[in-house]
């Protein structure tokens, strides 16, 4: 399982693995409607690029899903 995160003010979206600790870090919530969470059981259809197109897309440097982890579910 995976999460990624897409945040708007800042443009990009970050995959972190399932339970990862900086999903959180903040309370996981935003004021202003800065971001949103979406669970995915696998990243290997990139089923993570449903939002605009053009953003960047970053591994989280903490829990680091790898590109043989992200075929997983």
């Amino acid at each position: 399982m995976f999460e990624t995160y897409t945040n708007w003010h800042n443009p990009h979206v970050t995959i972190h693995r399932d339970g990862c600790d900086q999903i959180r870090k903040r309370g996981g919530e935003h004021k202003h409607n800065q971001g949103e969470y979406q669970n995915h059981t696998t990243l290997g259809a990139g089923d993570y690029r449903g939002g605009p197109s053009g953003l960047a897309v970053i591994n989280c440097s903490f829990c680091k899903p790898s590109a043989q982890n992200r075929t997983s579910s």
